[in-house]
């Protein structure tokens, strides 16, 4: 079985740097043109399913990889970004220079923190971590199914350290580029990293 991990493309808030977890953000033109990027990258690819975050940028990015293929788009609420409650819309520098102590907790002690109205990572963890494991097991893992996860960065960066540490541990080791293609491959029931942001 194969996994493909994919952030959704480009949106004008990564552009700001402003916070954009809950807030549902749509694609810039980079955006819509990294997504057919991502597309035409697995449209020879024999895709079994694709699900997605619900959030317009991820959706529509999923849509456009599933287009090829014929399939639908499956929609995962718990695979939304993290909700970064009164920080959301913000511009990160403001919060910088309005904040810098939380910003600072948010980075030291991220597991825990949460931010007013918003989600910690252990928060994320939890609900991304078990719709991942849902979506998985709908399939033999040792067959030879593949599927297309679209989502956020800080949710596969949650994936990527449940996969590679079974915790939040390697939460900020792990850089997603949007539509950047992560692949990982299970062999013998074990998941393996064969690319990250190809």
């Amino acid at each position: 079985m194969i996994v493909y991990l994919i952030r959704h493309g480009q949106t004008s808030a990564n552009v700001e740097r402003k916070f954009a977890g809950s807030w549902d953000v749509p694609l810039n033109e980079r955006g819509i043109s990294q997504a057919m990027t991502a597309r035409e990258k697995l449209k020879d690819i024999p895709i079994t399913a694709v699900y997605a975050s619900p959030l317009q940028r991820a959706a529509i990015t999923a849509k456009t990889i599933s287009e090829p293929h014929g399939l639908p788009v499956v929609t995962d609420s718990n695979l939304k970004e993290m909700n970064f409650g009164i920080w959301e819309k913000r511009f990160f520098s403001d919060v910088q220079k309005e904040s810098p102590e939380l910003l600072n907790r948010w980075f030291q002690n991220y597991r825990e923190f949460r931010v007013e109205g918003g989600e910690s990572v252990d928060e994320l963890y939890d609900r991304v971590s078990k719709a991942y494991d849902g979506i998985l097991s709908k399939y033999d893992v040792d067959g030879d199914d593949a599927i297309v996860i679209v989502a956020h960065g800080g949710v596969i960066q949650t994936l990527m350290s449940h996969i590679c540490y079974g915790d939040t541990s390697g939460y900020w080791r792990f850089e997603i580029e949007n539509c950047g293609v992560n692949k990982i491959e299970y062999v013998m029931g074990y998941p393996v990293i064969k690319s990250i942001n190809k």
